[in-house]
């Protein structure tokens, strides 16, 4: 038996999946990493504290995790789809019975030595089901009700068990993120806009149910000078320090707000704060454009992408990532409230890390299909 050729199919096999790699991807995920260690250092005021070395950790793992989706069988993503899924609602029921209660919510499970936040993870895990969900009933016409009744299923579940925590800002973003895959899915404009006048219905309602902290963000929001020193005086901060670095910035680790501690969740949902106080106009555009440039990415393998389900998956995460970066820049500049949205990679957080990483393995997974076969 030749065993040559085996050995050459395979070493070529290798060279097509390096080579059809985004190695531009990884570059500015990791350049992100290295932004978010240098703004973590700064904020613990130039001592390589724990929160970095957790930043560390956690991205290695993350990029462990990455490394082992783009070594998976692509047919494997695709066929366990619904069982993501299910996993990802089991471990928000299990959340509301046994998660940890941090300042009157529950979003964390913790076990012996690290814990994790399941919601981040429900969003990826919905953008699956829902993709796997059209890409087997593409045979029902688009203006069928029908046709958009269990995906709309899919996302109430999770959402309700998130709203429960209360989680408000993420349960949004994850029903903004499914809605937006019924919208591209093809569906009849005449559901688009009837859905939407619903939703619109709706919200006298849903402000009733607000928690009362949460009507005091949005109320914030509108008016952030009611109440400077309470409700509002995250907002007025960041807008102080972002406003302060002017266009080249004050320097690394010379940020007032920043050194000063008036900002507070300084290395979570305001971590974009303190890098533009440090690094200014230029170093804040720099951070938007190589965001945007993910961005395109995404939707530029969504497009090219070989089958419904590719397409929509590929879609479906991008929306996601770019939510997070869209809702965190806006949140920090007052374009809307605060609703405790990290920035992708940057702010200190495993959960938000290692879903973001997983979310373009699985598009590098895709690309990579795609371009050897």
């Amino acid at each position: 038996m030749n065993l040559s050729h085996l050995n050459i199919s395979n070493r070529n096999n290798f060279l097509k999946i390096i080579k059809s790699v985004n190695w531009d991807v990884i570059l500015i995920l990791v350049l992100f990493f290295l932004t978010g260690c240098a703004v973590l250092y700064s904020a613990s005021g130039g001592e390589a504290s724990l929160l970095v070395r957790k930043h560390i950790y956690k991205f290695i793992f993350s990029i462990i995790v990455f490394v082992l989706i783009c070594l998976l069988n692509y047919k494997f993503i695709n066929r366990f789809s619904f069982i993501f899924y299910l996993i990802s609602i089991f471990l928000l029921i299990f959340l509301t019975a046994f998660g940890i209660e941090s300042a009157g919510s529950k979003r964390w499970i913790s076990f012996s030595f690290f814990s994790i936040q399941p919601s981040e993870f429900a969003k990826i895990f919905l953008v699956l089901a829902i993709a796997k969900y059209y890409s087997e009933v593409s045979y029902v016409k688009n203006n069928s009700l029908i046709k958009s009744i269990f995906p709309i299923l899919l996302i109430l579940i999770p959402f309700f068990l998130i709203v429960n925590q209360p989680d408000l800002g993420t349960s949004l973003l994850l029903v903004a993120n499914g809605l937006s895959m019924i919208i591209i899915s093809g569906i009849s404009i005449w559901l688009i806009i009837i859905g939407f006048v619903i939703i619109i219905g709706l919200i006298p309602v849903t402000w009733n149910l607000l928690h009362n902290y949460q009507q005091n963000r949005i109320l914030t929001f509108l008016n952030p000078e009611n109440d400077p020193l309470g409700s509002g005086y995250h907002i007025a901060q960041s807008k102080i320090a972002i406003g302060s670095g002017g266009f080249t910035g004050k320097g690394y680790m010379q940020g007032s707000q920043s050194q000063l501690e008036f900002i507070p969740e300084i290395h979570t949902d305001f971590v974009f704060s303190i890098f533009s106080e440090e690094f200014g106009f230029i170093g804040s555009l720099i951070i938007i454009l190589l965001h945007l440039y993910l961005f395109f990415f995404g939707m530029k393998s969504s497009f090219y992408a070989n089958n419904i389900f590719d397409k929509l998956v590929v879609f479906g995460l991008t929306i996601n990532y770019f939510f997070y970066f869209l809702i965190n820049i806006s949140m920090v500049i007052g374009i809307v409230p605060v609703v405790g949205v990290p920035l992708p990679i940057i702010s200190y957080g495993g959960s938000s890390m290692l879903a973001i990483m997983m979310s373009f393995a699985i598009i590098q997974k895709i690309n990579i299909n795609r371009k050897i076969n």
